[in-house]
């Protein structure tokens, strides 16, 4: 019987967040912001469902409100940015060959504009709508 090889990932193990830091940023950012919201929603829902009976945590669950809108920012920035690389077949956003990306360009002469917009539109409303947030939500 042969030996089993054990591969190693020279990155660093697959938990260790941070070791993303070094070679893809987004996923860093995107990882962290994930790993922080998570204890975050949380606690957000338990004082969500303690407002309910206490109507004096208006202040706080606006407070909490804001944070969970503000660390939801790269999950959404990143999933419109994943649908509109995936609706470009990768033109947008990917890293495709250039012969391959000029020859489907010619074949299915798709304006990709939009697409590459879509990200950042979405990103400019999330921002608009938490500005109106805390100008006229009272708590």
């Amino acid at each position: 019987m042969g030996e089993k090889k054990k591969l190693k990932d020279l990155r660093g193990s697959q938990s260790r967040i941070f070791r993303l830091r070094s070679f893809y940023l987004e996923g860093f950012i995107h990882a962290i912001f994930y790993r922080i919201q998570i204890p975050v929603s949380i606690i957000y829902g338990i004082i969500l469902l303690s407002w309910l009976f206490y109507p004096g945590l208006a202040l706080t669950v606006k407070a909490f409100t804001a944070l969970v809108w503000i660390l939801f920012i790269p999950q959404l920035f990143e999933s419109v940015k994943g649908l509109a690389l995936s609706m470009s077949r990768g033109m947008v956003f990917g890293k495709l060959n250039n012969e391959y990306a000029h020859l489907y360009r010619l074949r299915y002469k798709k304006n990709l504009v939009h697409l590459r917009l879509a990200p950042y539109l979405v990103l400019a409303i999330w921002i608009i709508g938490f500005i109106a947030m805390i100008i006229w939500w009272y708590p």
